[in-house]
């Protein structure tokens, strides 16, 4: 995943916003969302390359999603980041997942940015396979890309910014987190959805929500392929399913 687009605290209905989408070659075979079960149980596409995921929503209201970081060596001897996602998600609070990250050695993992937040607080961690950092984010609009934190992609962030205030607005809807998320660009890969079939590469799928204040008032949405001619889908009975398991902890 990419560009990660999202509010925290900013509007009193919905405690977290994401919009999302999933840059990747285009031969990687990948699944739409699906139950994870598990405790807690998560709701997650999968990577049917490494077995992992890129992003997911626990029944603890807890949201995990990564990118990679632009410009460093990848490694096939460390571990998936989509492992990193998967066991971030069994955490049962982002505050918990913070902690536990300290311990997390820089080296088993290929570099990333790591984005986790739930209805109290979000945060990111980031490596570059030698030193992990980790923030605190405040309420407010945060973008994440591959090329973020000192990463240099002024132009990509400055872009979205840009456009916020057209289409989020007093607050964000569906629609307007969709245009957000289907920005193109005369650089192949300056805008938020990626056509670059000469790379064998290119925006797979899109992901929008709304939080809740509870998971039953939660809206989860999920565009397979380019989000300017893929629908998005609501994924209502996966969100409901996961609100049960939730009820029954």
């Amino acid at each position: 995943m990419c560009t990660l687009i999202c509010t925290f605290r900013a509007f009193p209905r919905w405690p977290l916003i994401v919009a999302a989408n999933r840059d990747e070659r285009l031969d990687r075979p990948a699944a739409p969302p699906e139950l994870w079960r598990g405790d807690p149980p998560f709701i997650a596409p999968r990577d049917e390359a490494a077995g992992g995921t890129w992003l997911g929503l626990n029944s603890a209201g807890l949201f995990v999603g990564v990118t990679n970081r632009f410009g460093v060596p990848r490694d096939d001897r460390r571990a998936s980041r989509g492992t990193l996602v998967t066991q971030a998600l069994r955490s049962h609070s982002a505050s918990a997942l913070h902690q536990a990250l300290k311990s997390t050695p820089a080296h088993w993992f290929n570099a990333f940015h790591l984005f986790y937040a739930d209805r109290s607080a979000a945060y990111v961690t980031w490596s570059d396979s030698e030193k992990m950092t980790q923030e605190q984010l405040a309420p407010g609009l945060h973008i994440v890309t591959e090329r973020s934190l000192g990463s240099d992609d002024r132009a990509r962030t400055e872009l979205i910014r840009s456009r916020w205030a057209q289409f989020g607005g007093d607050e964000p809807t569906e629609n307007g987190l969709a245009e957000l998320l289907r920005i193109h660009s005369e650089d192949a890969v300056g805008g938020t959805c990626i056509h670059a079939p000469a790379l064998n590469y290119g925006t797979r799928s899109s992901l929008i929500l709304f939080m809740g204040e509870v998971l039953n008032d939660t809206r989860l949405l999920w565009a397979e392929g380019h989000p300017c001619t893929a629908p998005y889908a609501s994924q209502e009975l996966l969100v409901r399913t996961l609100a049960d398991h939730s009820a029954r902890a």
